[in-house]
């Protein structure tokens, strides 16, 4: 006997991760969101690979850009030790709020600040490391936070930036026209969807040199957050309102959904690509 049918709720404001939101649903799904990712073994293996390409250890100055829950800023700064020092930059008040809560908890020594991924409150090249993971994608203009990012760089300081190409999107137990209608309304609602990748070309532009080794991860939602977390029910929303798909396709399509996950072989998956940039010495 199969479960509760995914339902479908109303859809939900495009472009979530934005300073401005500040409503209880909004901020609830975001929070959701950046958990969940922080538990993926996966985004776990691209941040230790990040970690280690860029070199971060103790005494080093480190910048998180669009830190969110706090959750790496975290991280960075036990990496750093007490004779380094991270800097969390986040403009949502409400993430931020949580974030400085969560650290206070931990004991964290992480400093969590206001700012724009483009317009970072830091001296030029006053860090070692800038860490930016997932932002860019929600950026008007991701090229004018890189170039920010080599600004605040000292030389030989490392840009680390870790994003979605949300083009690369698979959902499994659908049809592939049904799953291309729904992945091609959450594109629409991206403000940069396919940021992962033109890292490379961004990095260059912005005069810092790019690491030839490049990392990826695959961001895996299996069949019991596909149950318990409503991404792909906002992303069926958002293709019923923009004429995507019928809602008896809609309907139908949760319905495969929900059987699958109860079978226990449901997905959804989408790529990651780390990239690292480093200022030059001269």
């Amino acid at each position: 006997m199969h479960g509760t049918p995914l339902s479908r709720p109303p859809p939900g404001p495009r472009g979530v991760f934005r300073p401005s939101a500040r409503e209880e649903p909004t901020v609830a799904f975001m929070v959701m969101l950046l958990d969940l990712q922080d538990r993926d073994r996966s985004i776990r293996r691209l941040r230790d690979w990040a970690v280690a390409g860029a070199g971060v250890g103790p005494g080093l100055r480190v910048v998180d850009v669009g830190s969110g829950t706090g959750t790496m800023a975290q991280e960075l700064a036990s990496l750093v030790g007490p004779s380094g020092h991270v800097t969390a930059v986040e403009p949502n008040p409400a993430l931020r709020g949580l974030a400085e809560e969560r650290a206070a908890e931990a004991g964290s020594p992480a400093v969590f600040v206001d700012g724009l991924a483009d317009a970072l409150p830091l001296a030029d090249g006053s860090v070692d490391v800038v860490w930016c993971e997932r932002v860019l994608q929600h950026l008007d203009d991701p090229q004018a936070a890189v170039r920010e990012h080599a600004r605040v760089l000292a030389p030989g300081g490392c840009a680390v930036l870790l994003d979605s190409d949300h083009d690369t999107r698979v959902i499994a137990a659908v049809s592939p026209a049904v799953g291309r209608a729904l992945n091609d309304a959450f594109l629409r609602g991206v403000t940069s969807p396919r940021v992962g990748r033109t890292i490379p070309e961004l990095v260059v532009r912005a005069g810092l040199e790019l690491d030839p080794d490049v990392g990826a991860a695959v961001l895996v939602m299996p069949p019991a957050t596909l149950r318990d977390a409503p991404f792909l029910q906002q992303m069926g929303a958002m293709a019923l309102a923009d004429g995507s798909l019928t809602e008896a396709e809609l309907d139908a399509a949760l319905a495969a959904m929900t059987v699958a996950a109860d079978e226990g072989w449901a997905f959804s998956a989408v790529t990651i690509f780390g990239f690292l940039g480093r200022r030059p010495l001269a």
